[in-house]
């Protein structure tokens, strides 16, 4: 069976396309737009899906949409609007459209209602229609199911880790009235299985293979992803796309120094939030109540505590609770990875899996998979967007006119010119889904020399306070990262952090940040030959396989999806060479 995935949020909408089990193609709408975290209906997206992939609008057989009421009806109605959402929340001015676009969002039912509420049955009749007037014809006949924002947060996660039975947490801002959920993860019962194969008889009697059940939830009005955007905007950051920094920012502060009140409790086994409002409102309140009072680095370390305080508490109570060792985490509170180290370091958890586009940008996969569930499978690689021929790219280096030749051996050649601390841009293969780039759109340097870290910031425009991660061979993990055990499998997909050894404070200064942390990637040759082969051969010229592994793109753009966008950044930037299909283009520094 062929599946369509969608998701329309206002915040990193894409597309999904699965034959079974089987990743066909996943891509999102800031990849097109070139504006990063880009939401709305996702057409340039599906467009490339079909161009891609080859398969024709008549061969799906189903399409799979992401929440109810996330986003609302009126939007979806109105594809306008999501444009007025994103751009008001784009900017750092505050305005009358932001505050009634954020009281609509925040302080009226629609987004906060739960799955047994009036409004919500009385909206699903409508969204059927509504929505398929975004589709091409060709699909709008096509069967179509909605599914809960959070429950395909959490199908996409257990699906990819390959876990049998685990523990589901997803936590983000909000989506269909909850901004948290648990859930367990495992084979369905007998009951569950025949209720679940007389709901869709059309699937000819094939029983899907599990199922996930909810122990608790946390409202959307209760969230820690909206505090955490309200604390990102109170310091000058955009929500939505810069809470990384205040966890960058976190390692240089003191937590103890902000003496305002834990704006979180637990009332009854109930998650209560007490801080202040959310949206302009709260942004307003905080700017002269946090911000104007604190430290940005001790009021970042202050949010990062709680946050960790919290969710580990919560994790810690489910996992002794259902006795489960595995845990799998999705939304977009999970990329913070210095929580997700926090979870894997728990003595309860055996092993953890964070999905790999853990944002509402991997919903349209997760909508997929919490309908059309088939036994967990250990993910490969997430190399599932475009790829390019030499043919192709060889045209757009002749027309950008830089300097290249062929290069036949490219593992052997960027081994080498890493070694000699050049800064080599990658464009190879298949682009990556999700917010990482994990080696097909990267720029790698060696290690070695902290100065690289200044060097980089300059030419890519980034905040100096962000740190690099480092990229090594999966072999090599116990000479650079403690503790790694439980994260290993979150490690290939760069989710996650680990206490760094001796050896790599010693060695490797560029990639250490200032609590001794490192995003370690850990690269197989099964998931990424090409890559493998390069760190490889540098460990061959230099007796280590670490090199330092950031996104290819200028600050603040999503990573490059084109090879006219690859040469343009690799020229802006002012890289060394680019390492782009069959070819190696220099730079004319």
């Amino acid at each position: 069976m062929i599946v369509l995935g969608i998701n329309e949020d206002l915040f990193d909408s894409g597309v999904a396309l699965c034959d079974g089990p089987k990743v066909l193609f996943a891509s999102n709408e800031e990849r097109y737009t070139r504006a990063k975290n880009e939401g709305g209906f996702p057409f340039q997206a599906l467009a490339s899906l079909f161009a891609t992939t080859g398969i024709r609008l008549s061969d799906i057989d189903r399409v799979c949409l992401a929440g109810f009421m996330t986003p609302p009806l009126p939007v979806r109605m109105v594809p306008a609007f999501h444009n007025w959402l994103f751009n008001a929340r784009r900017s750092h001015k505050e305005s009358f459209l932001r505050g009634l676009l954020d009281d609509v969002t925040f302080y009226t039912p629609i987004s906060h209602t739960s799955d047994r509420s009036l409004m919500r049955s009385a909206i699903k009749p409508f969204l059927g229609p509504v929505s398929r007037r975004m589709f091409p014809k060709e699909l709008r006949g096509k069967p179509f199911r909605f599914v809960d924002h959070h429950y395909a947060h959490a199908a996409s996660a257990w699906h990819l880790s390959g876990f049998e039975e685990a523990l589901c947490i997803t936590s983000d801002g909000m989506g269909d009235g909850l901004s948290l959920t648990v859930s367990t993860c495992g084979p369905l019962s007998k009951v569950k299985r025949a209720e679940r194969s007389s709901r869709y008889p059309e699937d000819g009697g094939v029983t899907p293979w599990g199922g996930m059940e909810r122990l608790w939830t946390a409202s959307s009005r209760d969230s820690f992803g909206l505090f955490f955007q309200v604390l990102t905007e109170a310091l000058g950051f955009l929500s939505c796309r810069d809470e990384g920094k205040l966890t960058g920012l976190a390692a240089n502060g003191d937590h103890t120094r902000v003496t305002e009140p834990d704006p979180f409790r637990m009332v009854d086994g109930r998650l209560v939030y007490d801080g202040p409002a959310f949206g302009q409102r709260g942004i307003q309140w905080a700017r002269k109540h946090y911000a104007g009072r604190f430290s940005r680095e001790d009021l970042s370390a202050w949010g990062q505590y709680l946050l960790e305080k919290h969710t580990v508490e919560i994790a810690r109570y489910w996992l002794q609770k259902t006795g489960l060792k595995r845990l799998v985490l999705s939304g977009g509170v999970f990329a913070n990875v210095k929580l997700n180290q926090r979870l894997h370091e728990l003595e309860e958890v055996e092993a953890l899996f964070v999905c790999p586009n853990m944002g509402d940008g991997g919903l349209g996969h997760g909508a997929i998979c919490a309908e059309h569930l088939t036994p967990p499978e250990k993910l490969k690689n997430v190399f599932w967007g475009e790829s390019y021929s030499d043919a192709q790219i060889e045209l757009v280096l002749k027309r950008a006119g830089v300097d290249y030749d062929a290069c036949p051996s490219e593992g052997e050649k960027v081994g080498q010119l890493l070694a000699e601390g050049k800064i080599v841009g990658r464009f190879q293969g298949r682009m990556e889904w999700g917010p990482r780039a994990l080696g097909n759109r990267s720029i790698l340097v060696r290690t070695t020399d902290r100065q690289v870290v200044d060097r980089l910031n300059g030419l890519l425009k980034r905040s100096d306070f962000m740190p690099f991660a480092p990229a090594m061979l999966d072999e090599d993990v116990d000479e650079y990262m403690k503790n790694w055990g439980a994260g290993r499998l979150a490690a290939q997909f760069m989710t996650v952090c680990f206490d760094c050894t001796e050896r790599m404070h010693r060695d490797h200064p560029a990639v250490v940040h200032t609590d001794g942390t490192a995003r370690g990637q850990l690269v197989e040759a099964e998931s990424n030959p090409s890559f493998h082969r390069i760190l490889t051969e540098f460990k061959r010229r230099c007796g280590n396989s670490v090199v330092l592994n950031t996104s290819f793109n200028i600050h603040e753009e999503p990573i490059v999806r084109t090879p006219e966008e690859g040469v343009a950044a690799f020229v802006n930037a002012g890289l060394d060479y680019l390492s782009i299909g069959g070819f190696l283009a220099r730079g004319k520094g």
